[in-house]
């Protein structure tokens, strides 16, 4: 299966879905309710290391069948040898956010609610976030069309300016 590149999207660009949203996150869960039935609810496992090791079997076993899925997606990149985070340059490129509107046709995103479109209630959204200023670009994602990906809005963003840090 060759997999079209959807309009605006580079490889190795960051791309964040929106927190428990079923349509994101229904091959996680599908994956979830199959280990439950083929590995929690089928054997009696007498101890932790056996349901340990029946896990670690499934797991492997699903990771042969999906290799070749696997196969097909994009090469991700590594992180170049040397490179060390410094707190005092900002961050700078693109960043795509998935998200999906409200009942007002407002998206919440980088701790603010922006309007997008009275209109495009509970529907997603792709937000091109230009850093470390420049406008948010809010286009409507389909799902029977998802070539046409039509601006709806943009909306003024500028990145606070603070020490940057990395959480572990």
């Amino acid at each position: 299966m060759i997999r079209k590149q959807r309009p605006g999207l580079r490889p190795g660009l960051p791309v964040f879905t929106p927190v428990r949203d079923p349509s994101f996150q229904a091959a996680l869960e599908n994956f979830n309710g199959r280990w439950q039935t083929k590995v929690w609810h089928r054997f009696h496992h007498p101890s932790l290391p056996a349901l340990q090791a029946r896990s670690a079997a499934y797991i492997a076993a699903a990771r042969v069948r999906g290799s070749a899925r696997a196969a097909e997606a994009p090469a991700r990149r590594s992180v170049p040898r040397g490179w060390r985070f410094d707190p005092t340059v900002p961050p700078c490129g693109q960043v795509l956010f998935l998200r999906r509107t409200d009942d007002h046709g407002h998206v919440s995103l980088l701790g603010h609610s922006f309007p997008v479109d009275a209109h495009w209630l509970h529907r997603l959204v792709r937000a091109e976030v230009r850093l470390p200023g420049g406008p948010i670009r809010f286009f409507a994602l389909r799902r029977r069309n998802p070539e046409s990906q039509p601006l709806l809005c943009e909306a003024a963003y500028e990145l606070p300016r603070r020490r940057w840090q990395l959480r572990e």
